[in-house]
């Protein structure tokens, strides 16, 4: 039995981290079923998409809570200290929780049991669902971890299901086609359970459309049955209009920047206005207006000194709104890129987007599993001003040098990467203001 919290993060991470894709779901539900189904004891909206999971997260979080209810939330990966990944409201399970869930868990793990062989993610998924059962949350957010339909949060029967966005990741486990991979996320829709869609693709978008049909489940699709117009962006917030079946709310204030920021909120409103209609909750237009007011989303666009930016883009899609709102936000200035990435993703195509708007590129690299080497990636990048500074602390020190009025340094590729540079820069933070 675990004593220390360190022991039972060994041993989780000492577990297979790859989602298993044999079709079946049926590990997960056995151990559930052993534990007394503590997935049953609570109500969720379950969000999966390659992009933007945790920001709608985050936004429709801020939304319920500022209605006063009890929310917890499950995401990954986690910047900072895995008990992130598993909150009720902005409090982390402690690791004490932690330690007892495991405790409770261990025995199921072992050979000739229910669980055996279990993952790494399946294990943090039980000990979620039995945290917010014990823990009589209002409702929880759930993401998916990869895909959706043989992802292990799928053995719940959510109140609303959001689908952000389709674009080719994770390809060699969900297939490297976009249909593939809305078929993957589509798993997700339940029979009659309503779902809220902002993809675009428009194969994805068939998809997904006729999941949702032999499933009779009620769809709202953005810019088809709810739109947001009137985006206005200032300095750190942007202001928008949504519509709903002829319903308006003006002049909404959100502090996440970029437009697809946007749109993750419109998905975060949308299902604030569903759970009204369809379950009966009193979500009221002051909770909506105080939570996207309130929201914001660690590593997503963070200015976390002046002129520093931190962002864990880590594929094309998600590359592309990055570089969107950077040039907006910064059209004037010099960008300065510090970059590093997992082997598994399109380095090439995130790099030849970067090539094409930095002043200059640091390329770097980590040290956790899968990470590719900076001299893999350095000699996929073809700017004339690139550089290789395989220390990531020494290759962040050095691009803080050139940070003035006029030189913005953007550090990206990967939220592993994120989890690293972000406490480090925020000590930086903290020693300048003493």
């Amino acid at each position: 039995m675990f004593t220390s919290v360190d022991k039972v993060i060994e041993y989780i991470y000492s577990m297979d981290q790859k989602t298993e894709r044999n079709g079946r779901l049926s590990r997960i539900t056995a151990i559930l079923e052993v534990l007394g189904n503590p997935h049953q004891g609570f109500r969720s909206v379950h969000i999966a998409g390659s992009n933007g999971k945790g920001s709608t997260l985050n936004a429709l979080k801020e939304i319920l809570i500022a209605e006063g209810l009890q929310v917890g939330s499950f995401i990954s990966p986690h910047l900072e200290k895995v008990n992130e990944r598993i909150m009720m409201n902005d409090v982390m399970i402690t690791d004490e929780q932690f330690i007892q869930y495991m405790n409770d868990i261990y025995p199921l793990l072992q050979k000739g049991q229910v669980g055996e062989g279990s993952n790494f993610f399946e294990i943090l998924t039980v000990i979620a669902f039995m945290y917010y059962n014990d823990m009589k949350v209002d409702i929880a957010l759930i993401e998916t971890g990869i895909g959706g339909k043989f992802d292990s949060t799928n053995v719940l029967t959510p109140l609303i299901s959001i689908l952000t966005s389709i674009s080719l990741d994770h390809t060699q486990i969900l297939g490297d086609t976009v249909e593939a991979i809305a078929e993957e996320k589509a798993g997700i829709i339940k029979h009659l359970v309503p779902v809220i869609s902002a993809v675009k693709d428009k194969k994805a978008v068939a998809v997904i459309e006729k999941k949702a049909e032999l499933e009779q489940a009620p769809i709202y699709q953005l810019y088809k049955d709810f739109l947001v117009e009137n985006v206005t962006q200032e300095v750190n917030q942007q202001s928008f209009t949504y519509e709903l079946n002829n319903e308006k709310l003006n002049d909404l204030s959100l502090k996440m920047m970029g437009h697809h920021q946007v749109e993750n909120a419109s998905l975060a409103v949308t299902a604030a206005l569903l759970l009204n209609k369809y379950h009966g909750f009193t979500i009221s237009e002051q909770s909506i207006r105080q939570g996207l007011n309130t929201s914001s989303w660690a590593a997503r666009f963070e200015e976390v000194l002046p002129n520093v930016i931190i962002d864990g883009a880590h594929n094309p899609a998600g590359m592309e709104v990055l570089i969107k709102t950077i040039q907006q936000r910064y059209e004037t200035k010099n960008i300065h890129v510090v970059f590093t990435a997992l082997q598994d993703k399109d380095i090439s195509s995130v790099l030849h987007m970067l090539d094409e708007i930095a002043t200059s590129i640091t390329v770097t690299e980590i040290h956790v599993k899968n990470a590719a080497t900076g001299k893999e990636i350095f000699e996929k990048t073809d700017h004339a001003e690139k550089q290789l500074i395989l220390n990531w602390q020494e290759a962040l020190e050095e691009a803080l040098l050139k940070v003035d009025d006029s030189n913005v340094v953007l550090v990206t590729g990967s939220l592993y990467f994120m989890s690293l540079a972000r406490p480090y820069l925020k000590q930086k933070a903290q020693l300048k203001v003493l």
